[in-house]
């Protein structure tokens, strides 16, 4: 007998549906303004000056304190934490060394301190702690170099924090007694009085006005131009010099290393140490020889000049702060300056590609002068 005919293939059966693509991580525009929202509520009642650091970290903006200041807050502290899920009462010591110890819970953190003045004769003292999974700011006022309560917030998690609640902070037992602060501040004052002075910074007041600049670029001849600088952070080369039928125009700035706490790297401040100026190809004439009269230059080039102080008088003048923002308008100006030329437009690609120096125009008037007679 023939064989049964053999049922029709099926059909393959069809592939579920695609599972919907997990969820993509909100953008870290997004996480800084949810946690701005956060650190505002946070902060909008103890007044805590705070920042967005690498890894979403939370730290006050103000420089941190010195070793002998961190060793007057260490000691051990009674926490009062009203958190959103119960109210707890924690014992930490906090060493100098910037470790954190709980007492009541093996547990370990960190911290650190920084403080600013403030209207009154007290400063305002910042203590972060980064204990478990808290990050708590507090906030207290010194006469001195101790504060004895802190109040503040308390925000949970390390990459999306949140507020969790507030803490009072006390301290109960110092590591160094009342009678030891004075060695502390002794010890403080000769820290302070062994660095070496801070260099001296210049206000953008004082290098506005007329000039007499020499640029000597390698390959070419020097060549001397009369330039203003102008209040608003730009130049213009005007006729007087060598290269009266060119004109040399661009940008112009101080620039300092370091000037406040916590700026490693040059940058644009109020006041600095240097004189930066960006000679900019589209606000110069051009042939195709060169821009602004420089043969061979046909690309924008920054020129970078330190102030010259030529007498004793007057570098005691400038550590004195004769030319910093402080002294306002009557402040002195800067009569000459002197440094180098660079092509590039990032501190990395930088090279030197020539000389400059500058004077004022009535200095260059009177030492003509002086030569004639």
């Amino acid at each position: 007998p023939s064989s049964p005919p053999s049922p029709p293939p099926s059909s393959p059966p069809s592939p579920p549906p695609p599972s919907p693509p997990p969820p993509s991580p909100p953008p870290p525009c997004l996480l800084r303004m949810v946690l701005a929202s956060l650190v505002w509520r946070a902060s909008a009642v103890h007044s805590v000056p705070i920042k967005i650091r690498s890894q979403v970290a939370l730290t006050a903006a103000e420089g941190s304190l010195e070793p002998e200041e961190l060793e007057a807050l260490s000691g051990v502290w009674k926490a009062e934490l009203r958190l959103d899920d119960g109210d707890r009462t924690l014992t930490w010591r906090l060493a100098a060394s910037g470790r954190v110890r709980g007492l009541d819970e093996n547990e370990e953190g960190v911290w650190w301190a920084d403080s600013a003045p403030t209207e009154s004769a007290q400063q305002r003292v910042t203590v972060s702690l980064r204990v478990r999974d808290w990050t708590i700011l507090a906030v207290g006022e010194r006469t001195g170099l101790r504060c004895t309560q802190l109040g503040g917030a308390v925000l949970e998690g390390a990459e999306d924090p949140c507020h969790v609640g507030e803490c009072d902070l006390t301290l109960a037992l110092a590591d160094i007694g009342s009678d030891g602060l004075g060695d502390l501040e002794a010890r403080l004052e000769r820290r302070r009085s062994a660095r070496p002075a801070r260099p001296a910074t210049f206000a953008k007041r004082a290098f506005v006005g007329r000039w007499r600049m020499l640029i000597d670029m390698e390959g070419g001849a020097p060549l001397s131009y009369a330039v203003v600088l102008r209040p608003g952070g730009t130049f213009r080369t005007v006729g007087g010099g060598e290269g009266e039928a060119a004109v040399l125009g661009g940008r112009w700035a101080v620039w300092g290393r370091g000037m406040a706490k916590g700026v490693a790297e040059w940058g644009v401040l109020p006041e600095g140490t240097h004189l930066w100026m960006r000679v900019e190809r589209d606000a110069s004439t051009s042939t195709l020889a060169g821009i602004g009269g420089l043969a061979g230059v046909h690309e924008s080039f920054s020129l970078w000049s330190e102030p010259s102080l030529s007498s004793p008088a007057s570098e005691l003048a400038a550590l004195a702060g004769a030319y910093s923002s402080s002294a306002g308008e009557r402040g002195a100006s800067v009569a000459s300056c002197s440094g180098a030329a660079y092509f590039g437009t990032a501190s990395n690609e930088y090279y030197r590609a020539g000389r400059c120096s500058m004077i004022r125009e009535e200095e260059a008037e009177a030492g003509r002068g002086g030569r004639t007679h």
